[in-house]
């Protein structure tokens, strides 16, 4: 039976546009409706816009996608969305107009910061692969004009970003849609120059803005700012304003985790006068990768303090960004509650642990360098140092510091830190013999208690564990993931045993090698390949996930996607560490810990 559409939202499962395959509806607005769409076994998603040309639709929906497209035919680069077909439908003339693009899974970059929590060194490698993106974007002509972290999305696969949605986009010789003085954009990521033009000319008739390429290298450099400053933007609002006559304060004076290198170039980006700024997408690529090489204690910890909800399964290009407000504040009573309980656990121990006390000579008594990322001691950084403020240097937001702690929970007092020897300021080694258990055990909580009655700066001296090490909370596997394992073949899924189908994977791609060839891991995102498979997951299929290397004695790691050789691409729970952490190879330190290459991963329906 022939199927009538009268609307572009409404296309049922099954639906065929040409070819493509309607797999299910994925959002709508005021523009159009995106679906996820499938040809020859391979997933697109496809934007249609919500009017028919002549329609006399006010907003010009079909207009907008005619420009996203026109900008989009002159690009073919691997960190900007691709195109990949286009027409009108049901009537080749007269119909809805459709573009399909790449389906990107991942996450926003503002959902990638406050889900991932990622290092200085990552935020600088997605940002130079960004600036690149964008020199390329406009040697072709084309500027973006609406650059935001909702534009940009962080792909779950290869951890590589994806410029998208240029409905606000410009190219070469285009028709203006509109009449106004400013083009389409956000007012967050319009440069200086833009408003000021909009101040001095906004009620002249025929006043229009050209849009110059620093323009977009300052909505660009927004981003940053906003990475850097912002613990959860994806949630909240950003820290700090932005627009406006006076340079915001710096990316460091707000969050002291951000290195000093990386906050000075931020804040070039986004000069209040042009002439300030690099003069290309290009400049500004390669003043990142100068920073690329570095690799100091501030540059390899998150930039911001990790909240201790595990990371959400990826999205993709075209997902709603914010979940309902009742599971959020949900999620907030969640996190407060286990925060409580992890300070407490800590008050307890060190309570517990510690020596009796006796006098300290002031002649004993270190005093350290001002941190140069005070939330870097775990547990510590919500404890109030010991020293000034004057001889602590900067210290954490009273907001992180409130978010982390909670009222009625009575903390111990803190002793003064002795002078130790270099060798008392490393973690203390891993068990490597039954023999050496329980002094180790010892060694390992006398050190713990030590870094919870440290100061920021003193516990990041001593090597303390920083809180993006906390272990991840058990739970159940998602559903979707869940049908995908464990279903029968004949229904689309993998036909696994839970907690019993396993294979071997390589951890990371990056490092091949053999069972018991020595790897070097740190806490983040994680690429794996199957090395050894079984009927249904060959060898070479990929796996994307996380890792997580906690104080630098053990390893574990959860796997949430499976990208399989014949191009499907399905979620799955498969860990490392069936029933928990495993523990990891002697001489193993916090962000460096040492285990085998090859582990075997388990399918799982509750995460360990």
């Amino acid at each position: 039976m022939l199927t009538v559409i009268h609307h572009p939202a409404q296309l049922p499962p099954g639906y065929m546009i040409h070819g493509w395959r309607v797999v299910k509806l994925l959002g709508a607005g005021t523009y159009g409706a995106v679906y996820r769409v499938e040809m020859n076994g391979h997933h697109f998603a496809m934007k249609i816009a919500m009017h028919r040309p002549g329609s006399g639709d006010a907003e010009q929906a079909d207009a907008r996608l005619k420009r996203e497209l026109g900008c989009l035919v002159h690009l073919t680069h691997p960190n900007i969305v691709g195109v990949h077909g286009h027409g009108r439908f049901p009537d080749f003339r007269t119909g809805w107009l459709y573009v399909v693009l790449d389906f990107i899974e991942g996450h926003t970059l503002a959902e990638w910061v406050e889900r991932m929590h990622p290092t200085a060194q990552e935020v600088v490698r997605v940002f130079e692969k960004l600036a690149g993106a964008m020199d390329y974007m406009h040697g072709r002509g084309v500027f973006h004009r609406d650059l935001k972290l909702a534009n940009i999305m962080v792909r779950a696969r290869d951890g590589e970003p994806a410029i998208l949605d240029f409905s606000a986009g410009d190219y070469t010789h285009a028709e203006d849609l509109t009449d106004a003085p400013l083009p389409p954009g956000t007012r967050r990521y319009r440069s200086p120059e833009a408003a000021r033009f909009f101040k001095e000319h906004g009620d002249e008739r025929g006043a229009r803005y050209e849009f110059k390429v620093t323009d977009d290298v300052y909505a660009l450099g927004v981003c940053l700012y906003d990475v850097l400053t912002t613990a959860e933007p994806a949630s909240g609002s950003p820290k700090a304003a932005v627009e406006g006559r006076w340079v915001p304060r710096s990316a460091r004076e707000l969050n002291a985790r951000v290195p000093a290198g990386l906050s000075d170039v931020a804040m070039r980006f986004i000069a209040r006068a042009p002439e300030q700024r690099p003069p290309t997408a290009e400049v500004m690529r390669r003043e990142l990768a100068a920073l690329a090489g570095e690799a100091g204690p501030e540059w390899t910890v998150p930039v911001h303090v990790p909240s201790l909800r595990p990371p959400a399964a990826p999205a993709s290009n075209t997902d709603e960004e914010t979940p309902p407000a009742r599971r959020v504040r949900r999620a907030r009573v969640v996190d407060a509650g286990v925060a409580l309980l992890v300070v407490a656990a800590v008050a307890g121990a060190f309570l517990w642990l510690r020596p009796a006390s006796h006098p300290v000579s002031s002649e004993q008594v270190a005093r350290p360098a001002a941190p140069t990322s005070p939330g870097d001691a775990g547990v510590a950084s919500v404890i109030p140092a010991p020293l000034s403020l004057q001889d602590a240097g900067p210290s954490p937001d009273a907001g992180d510091v409130l978010a982390a702690s909670s009222p009625g929970v009575a903390l111990p007092p803190l002793a003064p830190v002795r002078k130790e020897s270099s060798a008392v300021k490393r973690a203390p080694p891993i068990v490597a013999s039954p023999s050496k258990k329980d002094s180790t055990t010892s060694s390992k909580a006398e050190f713990l208690a030590k870094c919870a009655a440290a100061s920021a700066a003193v516990a990041l001296q001593l090597g303390c564990p920083s809180s993006s090490q906390v272990r991840p909370a058990s739970g159940a596997c998602p559903e979707e993931a869940r049908n995908a394992m464990f279903r029968g073949t004949g229904n689309g899924g993998l036909d696994l045993r839970r907690n019993q189908s396993s294979v071997l994977v390589t951890i990371d791609r990056s490092q091949p090698g053999d069972p018991g060839d020595e790897g070097v891991y740190r806490d983040g995102s994680v690429t794996g390949v199957v090395f050894k498979g079984n009927h249904t997951i060959p060898k070479g299929t990929v796996f994307s996930g996380r890792l997580w290397t906690g104080d630098g004695t053990f390893i574990q790691a959860r796997y949430t996607e499976a990208h399989l050789p014949d191009g499907r691409t399905l979620p799955v729970c498969f860990a490392i560490g069936k029933d928990g952490p495993l523990e990891v190879y002697e001489g193993s330190k916090p962000g460096a810990v040492l285990s085998s290459r090859v582990l075997v991963a388990y399918a799982v329906d509750r995460w360990p």
